[in-house]
């Protein structure tokens, strides 16, 4: 076994097999106590609705440091729904990201920003109904008693200075309702309650497959999904350029060994494509995969390629632009 997969198997392994913690509780209900600022700034992934399919974690600044980071940088500036009117920039104000995925009507998702926000450049941006990079109009409502901001389906909420609730309005809809109930306690599942406390990872995640509708038809895709029910991740933004160090959970032995076999394969028709690559550009994006099997989980190391990564941020970039560019570069009117 090389150095590199003894270091990382082994932090995956000491972070993926820990026991999950007891939920803290912020608010109790019985008390009737209001959240101050203090308490919604203390605990953020208590912030986040129960019952997540799937969770993860972001450094923000050492994302945004990684060898695509500009490239990151431009993108997170035409997704996010505040204009530049705001003042807001992602590589200078964002700290931490946390995401939860839910299934409450299709894929829903919520999400907690940790960071600097001007509350009132922000109020005053949705009082005008300014537009966002694309071109959509920040939108203006209330719910709960706070102001839900939204553009392009995607919203906001400014719960303090320092932290932002945000998701699909659904998302968002329901961590307001855990808030103004007082029912704002850490409710992350066991399967990733130990994963996100791991103070050295500038990345961490987990999904279970059993809850996610969307695997079924990924599973005919990508045969070494099959019989998987828990992934599990640790990840950093150092060379090549993104790593990832996980267990992925098997329902017996026998599946594991499957599904090993089954991502080696996948990972050698990915190398036999390289030349398809090429023609877009796109280095191998795939650096280094190495994989064991332990009862009955498979324990994997893979290394991303940085400029890969850049390359593809790059067109996705392109691809969000086009329509604000119009034919023959003609700006969209309006």
């Amino acid at each position: 076994m090389s150095l590199a997969k003894a270091v990382w198997l082994g932090l995956a392994v000491l972070a993926l097999t820990g026991c999950a913690k007891e939920p803290e509780v912020i608010v109790k209900t019985a008390e009737g106590r209001g959240l101050t600022a203090d308490d919604i700034d203390r605990e953020p992934l208590a912030l986040l609705p129960s019952n997540a399919v799937g969770i993860a974690y972001l450094d923000a600044p050492q994302l945004f440091a990684s060898q695509f980071g500009p490239r990151l940088t431009q993108l997170t500036r035409q997704l996010a729904p505040l204009p530049a009117s705001t003042g807001f920039e992602p590589s200078r104000d964002l700290q931490r990201l946390y995401l939860g995925m839910y299934s409450m009507q299709g894929i829903d998702f919520a999400g907690v920003a940790v960071g600097t926000f001007d509350v009132e450049a922000i109020a005053r941006a949705g009082e005008r109904s300014d537009r966002t990079v694309l071109g959509a109009a920040l939108v203006r409502s209330e719910y709960g008693g706070r102001t839900l901001y939204t553009a392009n389906n995607v919203g906001f909420v400014v719960l303090t200075a320092r932290t932002a609730l945000f998701g699909n309005e659904t998302g968002i809809r329901r961590a307001l309702d855990r808030i103004n109930e007082g029912r704002v306690t850490r409710a992350i599942p066991d399967w990733a309650a130990d994963l996100l406390d791991q103070p050295n990872a500038p990345m961490a995640g987990a999904v279970n497959l059993r809850a996610e509708a969307m695997t079924d038809a990924a599973r005919q895709r990508l045969p070494f999904l099959v019989g998987m029910h828990t992934v599990r991740f640790l990840g950093n933004f150092q060379p090549p350029g993104v790593n990832f160090a996980g267990t992925a959970a098997y329902d017996d032995e026998a599946a594991a060994a499957q599904g090993e076999q089954a991502l080696r394969q996948f990972h050698s028709t990915l190398q036999s494509l390289e030349w398809i690559a090429a023609l877009f550009g796109i280095p191998q994006p795939v650096k280094r995969l190495e994989t064991q099997v332990v009862g009955k989980e498979m324990q994997f190391v893979v290394g991303v390629d940085g400029q890969a990564m850049g390359s593809l941020l790059d067109m996705a970039s392109q691809t969000l632009l086009a329509p604000v560019a119009g034919p023959a570069g003609q700006g969209a009117g309006g």
